[in-house]
């Protein structure tokens, strides 16, 4: 980013102000496609901005883990395109782990899915969610992107347990689903939804990630924030959590 830009983000920050007008908790804005890839079990694409993410899931037979072996599992897997960002290679690799553990441990923290209730025979079979996300394009916020894909994937979810004809869907507890909010500090302001300038020039980023409780916090960046900012932010996170879920209520009632 060229100085005079960076600085000119900077210098709008201190005034509370963003450069596409933006109150500082506006997001931008959303949309939601499902059943995009034939192949999977439940998917969707979102787009919030100019950012892009596209997600997959399938629900396969495995081996119960031998502390869980009444259980079935999650496995959250998230990449960036090529084209998606400009960030460098290892970069790019770590906040993909990032995304995806971040993904992860809101969904598994909040008990959304039952996992007892995808146990087979306990010990010997259960049947395992796998979610992929696939980062298209990268204007800022890929997290609460990934969130908000993975949890509309999962929503639409249909299958079939082998021997069965019967299509079933998710035993998803629709109190607890979990969505996340990123927020960044730029000269001691805060800023929901960055977009990808906003997070180059921010001091620090956090994502809180509700339901009925806090299910997970993940901060990012060199900066920090006081205690009483990551108050503001959880506190904010569950007032974003209601206008996010108004976004899904269609698949909510599904």
């Amino acid at each position: 980013m060229a100085l005079e830009n960076y600085v000119y983000l900077k210098e709008l920050a201190k005034k509370g102000l963003r450069l596409d007008e933006r109150g500082y908790l506006d997001r931008r804005e959303v949309n939601i496609k499902t059943g995009i890839i034939n192949h999977a079990d439940g998917s969707a694409s979102i787009s919030l901005g100019n950012t892009r993410v596209i997600a997959g899931v399938k629900v396969l037979p495995g081996v119960p883990y031998p502390d869980k072996p009444d259980e079935g599992s999650l496995v959250v897997n998230f990449e960036a395109s090529d084209l998606a960002s400009n960030y460098p290679v290892a970069d790019k690799i770590l906040y993909s782990v990032e995304v995806g553990r971040v993904t992860d441990r809101a969904i598994r923290e909040s008990k959304m899915i039952d996992m007892k209730k995808l146990a087979i025979e306990p010990g010997v079979k259960s049947l395992f969610v796998y979610i992929d996300l696939y980062a298209i394009n990268n204007d800022g916020n890929l997290l609460d992107a990934a969130n908000l894909a993975a949890i509309a994937a999962l929503l639409t979810t249909k299958y079939k347990v082998e021997g069965s004809e019967t299509e079933l869907a998710l035993p998803i507890d629709r109190d607890k689903i979990p969505f996340s909010s990123t927020f960044v500090k730029i000269e001691n302001k805060i800023f929901f939804d960055p977009n990808q300038l906003e997070e180059n020039v921010s001091d620090a980023r956090l994502t809180v990630g509700v339901s009925n409780a806090v299910n997970s916090i993940q901060k990012g960046g060199d900066g920090f924030f006081t205690l009483e900012e990551v108050d503001f932010c959880v506190e904010k996170a569950f007032l974003m959590k209601e206008k996010t879920k108004a976004l899904v209520k269609d698949l909510l009632q599904s």
